[in-house]
This record gives structure tokens, C-alpha cells and sequence, in this order.
């Protein structure tokens, strides 16, 4: 999974680099313009199973516009559509959140993008920062919603290995009853993560 994201990370720099080239923004500029992948989601919280997807988030500098994300001449969609690792490439461009799925060397990934106002964006972006929610879109705020809420739960766990284990147990114990699903009206993954968050911060010396 870490040579997949490592894969996706490099194709997003030299994507980057090139939209900045076709929009005549200068070669010093464009060489270091960045483009970063991260996860969230249950691989993010590190309680994610052998078979599970991976939430990815694309995060741009402002120069590259959403539409630049799923163009079907230059955009990121057709670099993966041509990729030999890529299968199943599912773009959704008119969803609430906008994202595109596939299968990359076999691991199932949803990507969403997020344009944040900087000229470039370094490898050691802290994506937690409230600075990179100034001035960008809707669609942007939602996609980095689930990075920033992964992030700071970690963050806010006094133990995360604890953390980690038992919410593990809760997410098999709400499987199998039947009552873990968003779409049915039950909580999801990012509910039961915060309570288990809390009640981690109030027994922090607890074993699970």
C-alpha cells in the first residue's frame, strides 16, 4: 500500500508540474510547485483491514483548478486512465464531494482534490493548519475535512496504540450487529472514531 500511494504521490507531482508549464507559470516555479497525496479514513487511523479501500486526498496549489482534475485532455483523469497499474476508473465529478475511483496495483482508492491558495505545496504541509482553508472552494473544504479530522483525533489520543485497538474491537462489534453504516442511518467510521477518541481522553490510563 505504501508503494501504491508512493506511485500515485510521484504521477500528482509531475501532473502538477505540467499544468503549471501549460499555464505559462515560470520553469523555476512550475519545478517546484508540489502536489501531495494523504490519506485519511480508517488507513489513516491505522485500523484499516487486509482488503480495505484507501481514502486519498490531492492536495493542489491554486494554479490547477477542479476542472483540471477530471479533464478529459490534460487532466490527472486521463494520466491515470492511461497508467498500466490503473483499472476500474470511475470519475465522479458531479458528486457532493467530488472523486475518482479505482483500482491501482490492485488496491481500491477514492481520490478527491483539494486546491489550496499557495503557490506551491511543500512536502511538510501540516494539513491541520486553519491558514489552508483561507479563501478556497466549498468543494475543497469538504475534501479536506476528513484528512484534518483523522489527523487531529490522532493528535488528541493520549495512547494511540490504545486508541487504535479499541476501536478496532468497536467497529467488529458494531459489524456484526449491524449497526455500523452511514447509508442505513447507524454511525460510521468517523463517529465511532471520535467517541472512541473520548472516551480514550477520559481513561487515558485504560487498557483496551
Amino acid at each position: 500500500r505504501q508503494e501504491v500511494l508512493g506511485k500515485l504521490n510521484a504521477l500528482v507531482v509531475q501532473w502538477v508540474k505540467g499544468m503549471a508549464l501549460r499555464k505559462n507559470i515560470p520553469h523555476d516555479i512550475a519545478e517546484h510547485a508540489g502536489g501531495k497525496i494523504f490519506t485519511f479514513g480508517s488507513y489513516r487511523l491505522g485500523v484499516h483491514g487486509a482488503n480495505a479501500d484507501i481514502d486519498t486526498l490531492c492536495v493542489v496549489p491554486y494554479h490547477v483548478e477542479r476542472s483540471d482534475f477530471f479533464d478529459e485532455s490534460n487532466g490527472l483523469v486521463v494520466q491515470l486512465r492511461n497508467h498500466s497499474d490503473v483499472k476500474e476508473l470511475q470519475p465522479v465529478p458531479d458528486a457532493y464531494v467530488p472523486v475518482i475511483k479505482m483500482e491501482f496495483d490492485g488496491v481500491q482508492i477514492d481520490l478527491l482534490l483539494a486546491r489550496l491558495q499557495y503557490n506551491l505545496i511543500p512536502d511538510d504541509l501540516d494539513i491541520v493548519d486553519e491558514n489552508n482553508l483561507k479563501n478556497i472552494d466549498e468543494k475543497s473544504v469538504l475534501s479536506l475535512n476528513g484528512c484534518r479530522v483523522a489527523d487531529c483525533v490522532l493528535r488528541l489520543v493520549p495512547n494511540i496504540e490504545n486508541f487504535r485497538m479499541a476501536l478496532r474491537c468497536i467497529k467488529l462489534w458494531a459489524k456484526r450487529r449491524g449497526c455500523y453504516s452511514n447509508a442505513l442511518g447507524f454511525l460510521g467510521g468517523v463517529a465511532w472514531a471520535i467517541l472512541v477518541a473520548r472516551i480514550c481522553q477520559l481513561y487515558p490510563r485504560a487498557a483496551p
